[in-house]
């Protein structure tokens, strides 16, 4: 499947100072518990270069909502998202579905765009 036609869940937040190595051990051990759920297409964590919050920005892609459902339903990922929740500040949640972005220059009122 190609990556772009994934349904891509963010879970975003500032780690709390107080726990930084809190946070890394928690990623960590988390992270490969994540990697071996079945419904789960791809996954990465990514920070912040420009020092803003949020902070930290981990992605999921499934491959339909159906899967995307599971995840988040099941009692291993409430478990991990409460503890995170405990270490950070600013947690949010997002979920994207692909959107195609039309090239065609006929507007839709069928008239010409030029």
């Amino acid at each position: 499947m190609n990556p772009y036609e994934r349904y891509v869940f963010e879970i975003s937040y500032d780690i709390r100072d107080q726990h930084r190595a809190d946070h890394e051990t928690w990623l960590s051990k988390t992270t490969e518990q994540w990697l071996m759920a079945e419904s789960l297409d791809g996954f990465r964590s990514e920070r912040s270069l420009m020092g803003e919050s949020p902070a930290v920005r981990l992605r999921f892609e499934f491959a339909t909502l159906a899967n995307w459902g599971r995840f988040v339903e099941s009692d291993q990922y409430q478990r991990n998202l409460a503890r995170l929740d405990a270490l950070t500040d600013r947690l949010e949640t997002h979920l994207w579905e692909p959107a195609a972005i039309p090239l065609d220059p006929t507007p839709s009122d069928g008239t010409s765009s030029t």
